[in-house]
């Protein structure tokens, strides 16, 4: 009976750690219901439902049920909305940027009438796309030119049009695969990343522009005479800007071993600023820079959780601590269930210890009776 209630008492009462996982949890239940009483509060202090909501697929102001505008504007953007109009309009994209791709190939370029369908094809995509364009000026009106992803679409469309009539500058169309980046929410997070971090950026080029300087100027005094000595194969150090390129050359890791080897037969030591340069350019300056993207990305994430939940950014980085925890934290179920293995267990090790001592005991018993056995008298004795 001890063992049965032993069983049953992890599915009857909670665990004394599932007050732990609860605590974690509660930081989520309590950021949703501060965004939706900020959300109540800006209803009331504006006295209308005619606010503006952010998309949660890409922070644009996507309520039109909500904006004081007329039915028609409604309904094209209800169309316009649509997730299968943006898949639509992807599949497009993704078409056409294949097209381009195929007309390259030397048997479908020098055929005619095959050019003449991709020519038709791709002029169809472009009506799509302007249509596409012309229906979301409609809806958005005067704030089309503050969505700048819009503004880029219709830029892509116009140049695209541009490009129809001047055949030098038909080679621009590809620039369509381009609205993918307008399309795709991850590859949108990632240009606003890239956008946000350019201070960074700017300042570690500098800094790389600033090392290719100081070794181009070294490189050339020391350096300059080897090909009109016969010493290199072609003339890497001979003017400044002969020397930069081939700094940038080495910086890229492209055969910049041959060139180390040419100037190494004549001076040994020239090796040393080879490594130099290639760690300082290639290694540290390089890695600075996808360090600073990847931060950027991280801010972002931050700055889109405190924009869903109505929190400040700090508190969006608790926030995403405690929420990671939290996955990796076992579930209250699989909690019971590790507790209820560890109850079979224990009632196994209690049934063998049982049987032990049950064998104990008939050993015990047969001892006993085989010493009764052979002293009757001494039985007889203790009796009486």
């Amino acid at each position: 009976m001890p063992i049965a209630s032993q069983l049953s008492s992890p599915l009857s009462e909670p665990l004394g750690s599932s007050h732990t996982f609860r605590s974690d949890t509660f930081i989520v239940n309590d950021a949703s219901s501060r965004y939706r009483q900020m959300t109540n509060n800006n209803n009331t202090n504006a006295g209308t439902n005619n606010t503006t909501c952010q998309d949660d697929k890409s922070g644009d102001d996507r309520s039109y049920d909500l904006r004081d505008i007329n039915p028609y504007r409604k309904r094209v953007g209800k169309i316009m909305h649509d997730e299968r109009v943006d898949i639509f309009i992807l599949i497009l994209i993704a078409l056409n940027s294949i097209l381009y791709g195929v007309a390259t190939f030397p048997s479908i370029k020098q055929n005619a009438q095959l050019m003449s369908t991709f020519d038709k094809v791709d002029l169809v995509i472009l009506i799509v796309f302007t249509i596409e364009s012309a229906m979301n000026l409609f809806y958005e009106g005067k704030r089309f030119v503050r969505d700048g992803w819009l503004v880029f679409d219709l830029l892509i469309v116009t140049i695209s049009w541009i490009a129809t009539e001047v055949k030098s500058l038909q080679v621009f169309r590809i620039f369509r695969a381009f609205r993918f980046l307008t399309k795709v929410q991850m590859l949108r997070n990632v240009v606003v990343a890239l956008f946000s971090v350019i201070p960074a950026i700017a300042a570690i080029t500098v800094l790389l522009l600033l090392l290719l300087y100081i070794f181009s100027v070294m490189y050339t005094q020391l350096f300059k005479n080897f090909f009109e000595e016969g010493y290199t194969t072609a003339n890497y150090f001979g003017r400044m800007d002969l020397t930069v390129f081939s700094l940038f050359q080495i910086m890229c890791m492209d055969e910049w071993s041959g060139i180390a080897y040419e100037i190494g037969e004549q001076e040994y030591w020239a090796w040393i600023l080879f490594i130099i340069f290639i760690v300082m350019s290639a290694f540290v300056v390089v890695n600075l820079i996808i360090a600073v993207i990847c931060d950027a990305l991280q801010i972002l994430r931050k700055a889109e959780r405190a924009m869903l939940f109505g929190l400040s950014e700090e508190e969006a980085g608790e926030w995403e601590i405690k929420v990671d925890t939290i996955d990796q934290a076992p579930s209250e179920e699989s909690k019971i269930e590790q507790r209820i293995n560890d109850m079979h267990r224990m009632l196994d090790d209690v049934v063998a210890s049982q049987e032990r001592m049950n064998r104990t005991i008939q050993y015990l018993s047969i001892v006993v009776n085989s010493q009764q056995t052979k002293n009757p008298s001494s039985g007889n004795e203790v009796m009486q």
